[in-house]
């Protein structure tokens, strides 16, 4: 474990934490592997150490300390004062194995694509089996977006179409500057519903499941280049111990976490405080979060100032304002899935989850997150 602390410092020597009541927040995910992940995903731990050691994960902005690990680790463990509570589930490899995918999709290059140094077209891409590959993929994705190219399932990979294309609801996040709330909100929705239904194990949202087909607004189009895929192609390309029905719900479900928990993130989404008693319409016992103000976009941020609250620093402020936080939020979706609960019974709570403010704006970078305009070489010093 200490050599896996001392990784871990060399990618987050740069990061920064920020005070106050409301910091910007941008949780994050750790480039270790997990246990799960080493034994699924073929993991070279002396190529991953490499690529930490030789900095290759230096800017990237996904990257740093473990906090959607933590996140659901606490909302989903027995940790309330040690004791152990009824019903609670201590193995959650498959869940935090999930949380991971959103920002960690594997995916893999045809022969004769992906050029890059680094990649071998064939082999399963992630970013603990081939890092460089990875890192490279992700900086040609942003620099792509940043030059106004549109990231769909025509000209992309999962990974950088969730960072910077047509996914970027995966992260609660609109797709394009400009976008209505109401729009970005439909497609997260839509997300939430495919990975319930399939978390739930609902009929036709099994491992045979063909992605493109399923019943879910715009999955149809959205996956239009990708038809052969199946739900087990999507979740555990590269994972053939994943495939078994119990391992891919949870999968689902950690998915589904993920966009929750970066809704709480103030780089991906600004809400408004929440209000003092106020519910869920219909349920007094679910405490409605604050509405979304903005869904931002990310291709035109900053990325530094989008990364730069990223310690557990920043996680510890927020879980210390106003409740419902998002460990609270995790918690009930937790306990709706371990009730079984259909599709119909949990989509009241998610769309309480992401309700949009009567003010709620078009998406944008975010006025906190704009890169600084260049500097007047007229006004220099010296």
């Amino acid at each position: 474990m200490n050599g896996h602390r001392a990784l871990r410092a060399v990618v987050l020597a740069a990061c920064l934490a920020t005070a106050g009541a409301t910091p910007a927040l941008a949780w994050k995910l750790t480039p270790e592997a997990t246990a799960t992940e080493r034994a699924l995903a073929a993991y070279s731990a002396n190529r991953l150490q490499r690529a930490i050691n030789g900095g290759a994960f230096w800017g990237v902005s996904v990257v740093g300390h473990a906090v959607h690990e933590d996140i659901t680790r606490r909302a989903l463990q027995c940790t309330d004062d040690g004791q152990d509570l009824p019903g609670c589930e201590y193995d959650i490899r498959y869940q935090v194995a999930g949380v991971r995918w959103n920002d960690d999709p594997a995916f893999k290059f045809l022969p004769g694509r992906g050029e890059y140094v680094g990649c071998t077209a064939g082999q399963t891409v992630r970013m603990v089996t081939q890092p460089l590959c990875w890192v490279r993929v992700f900086h040609h994705g942003e620099s792509a977006a940043a030059r106004g190219v549109r990231l769909t399932g025509a000209n992309g990979n999962l990974l950088v179409r969730s960072h910077f294309g047509d996914l970027q609801f995966l992260h609660a996040m609109a797709v394009a500057d400009g976008e209505a709330p109401e729009q970005t909100r439909r497609n997260v929705l839509a997300w939430a519903e495919f990975t319930w239904r399939t978390a739930i194990g609902e009929r036709g949202f099994g491992l045979e499941g063909v992605v493109a087909s399923l019943p879910i607004d715009g999955f149809a189009q959205r996956f239009q280049f990708n038809r052969g895929w199946r739900i087990q192609d999507l979740f555990a390309l590269g994972d053939p111990t994943a495939r078994r029905a119990d391992r891919m719900q949870k999968i689902a479900l950690g998915s589904l976490l993920h966009v929750v928990q970066d809704s709480f993130a103030a780089g991906h989404v600004q809400r408004a405080a929440p209000m003092p008693g106020a519910t869920c319409t219909g349920r007094a016992d679910w405490p409605a979060p604050g509405p979304v103000v903005e869904f931002h976009s990310y291709p035109h941020q900053d990325a530094r100032k989008h990364g730069r609250a990223d310690q557990p620093d920043a996680l510890a402020a927020h879980l210390a304002g106003p409740r419902p936080n998002v460990i609270d939020v995790v918690r009930t979706l937790a306990d709706l899935w371990h009730a079984g609960a259909p599709w119909d019974d949990a989509r009241p709570y998610l769309e309480c989850v992401f309700a949009v403010a009567p003010d709620a704006r078009p998406s944008s970078p975010g006025d906190r997150y704009r890169p600084d305009p260049p500097a007047d070489p007229g006004q220099g010093g010296g």
